[in-house]
């Protein structure tokens, strides 16, 4: 077992790695701000899992193909699974902590990046 004990820095924070899974807490950071969405992802091999455990975080999801999203604002303590292949993004508060769950292999080789920014979607927390 790896895990990893260090001051939580800003962003995506890894916590513990195995062969299968990885942990990571999400905080505030230029990634996962409020406000006007520039770009949406989506993991191809690994859904996600989001549990909010401190302050607050809206959770953007949905299809390429029909451009509408569903803004979600996650519940303390409640689990939340993005599927694999949708897309998504995560708006967070300044004091929050989010715990994630995905696959191992979850890299830049297997995860898209879609430009939205004409959208004008704008999330608030």
């Amino acid at each position: 077992m790896v895990l990893q004990n260090s001051v939580l820095k800003t962003g995506f924070e890894l916590v513990y790695k195995n062969d299968l899974f990885k942990c990571a807490f999400i905080t505030q950071n230029e990634q996962y701000a409020p406000g006007k969405i520039s770009c949406l992802k989506r993991h191809n091999k690994s859904d996600e899992i989001f549990v909010l455990i401190q302050g607050k975080a809206v959770l953007l999801t949905g299809e390429q193909t029909d451009g509408e999203y569903d803004a979600t604002e996650l519940q303390f303590g409640r689990s939340y699974c993005v599927t694999a292949g949708t897309w998504h993004y995560m708006a967070v508060s300044d004091d929050a902590k989010v715990f994630v769950v995905e696959n191992a292999d979850v890299s830049k080789e297997n995860t898209d990046e879609l430009n939205i920014e004409e959208q004008n979607i704008i999330l608030a927390v």
